[in-house]
């Protein structure tokens, strides 16, 4: 993973820990919003992160996660464990950078570059921050959800249900920056251009989508590569205005070929958490003021 993932739950946190590969490291960083060493070490955890992408790294709030805090037996913070196979493997207390670097090192197994995940440039793939269970999308196929999207199976696909028109919320489980977006689908089916909209506090209605001016509209016709019977594309947004999304809402009024319904298979969105964007830009601060 290239960027430090909250742990907002127990339960998040057993499963972070239980389903990682034998041989990938998984890090958390058990810590405080009181304590000063903390905020101290904070941005290099982050500069650690987006360096060893193959490496998972997560962070615990003692304060929020009593049980996790309790059950790893965390008695001052910041601590830092180092798992494998759902195994503790080593350990750190305190905040000193050299240890924490060495240990990463020393523990972080094969660099699997398929499990860094695709990026744009330096902007990573934010499929790890969308929160899953509260996606939603309306006018979908009961045959075709949209789960289907943000998996890796090329056979399955996000199909309209009554008509060509669609629209999707994604919510993300922390704020984020948005750079871009990937999307494919069949060269008849797929949308011709989406509208965006963030941070609504209720859904968009279909009506709405074509009354409500969108952050943008964002022409797909124009920019499909095609491959076969797909086509796809990589569409840059207008980055200064996807500074500070919870979530994004995108709008597919009509497809590619006129059809009855649209199609798409695979949706990949790219940016990176603001927390880790401006723990980044301290660090580079603090090493200039030295």
């Amino acid at each position: 993973m290239a960027f430090v993932k909250s742990m907002a739950t127990d339960a998040q946190f057993n499963e972070t820990i239980s389903t990682a590969a034998p041989t990938q490291l998984v890090v958390a960083d058990f810590t405080a919003t009181w304590c000063g060493p903390c905020k101290a070490i904070k941005p290099l955890y982050a500069e650690l992160a987006a360096k060893y992408k193959h490496v998972t790294f997560v962070t615990v709030d003692i304060d929020q996660l009593k049980e996790t805090a309790a059950k790893n037996s965390i008695q001052s913070v910041p601590t830092f464990h180092f798992y494998k196979g759902g195994e503790l493997v080593g350990n750190m207390k305190g905040a000193d950078p050299r240890q924490l670097q060495t240990l990463v090192e020393q523990h972080q197994g094969p660099k699997d570059e398929s499990a860094a995940g695709p990026s744009v440039g330096p902007h990573g793939d934010l499929a790890q921050f969308i929160d899953t269970r509260q996606i939603e999308c309306l006018n979908q196929s009961d045959d075709h959800t949209v789960g289907s999207i943000f998996g890796k199976d090329a056979k399955l696909y996000l199909e309209s249900d009554v008509d060509e028109q669609i629209i999707l919320v994604i919510p993300f489980n922390q704020v984020v920056k948005l750079h871009s977006l990937q999307i494919s689908g069949p060269k008849d089916k797929a949308p011709k251009s989406i509208k965006t909209y963030i941070n609504r506090a209720t859904t968009l209605a279909f009506e709405e989508g074509d009354s409500l001016e969108p952050i943008e509209v964002i022409d797909l016709a124009a920019v499909y590569t095609t491959e076969g019977d797909l086509v796809s594309a990589t569409v840059p947004l207008r980055f200064v205005k996807y500074q500070s999304v919870n979530s994004i809402t995108l709008f597919v009024g009509e497809n590619l070929g006129g059809e009855e319904t649209t199609v798409i298979h695979k949706l990949a969105l790219f940016g990176s958490p603001v927390e880790v964007t401006k723990n980044l830009a301290e660090l580079k601060k603090d090493d200039h003021q030295h």
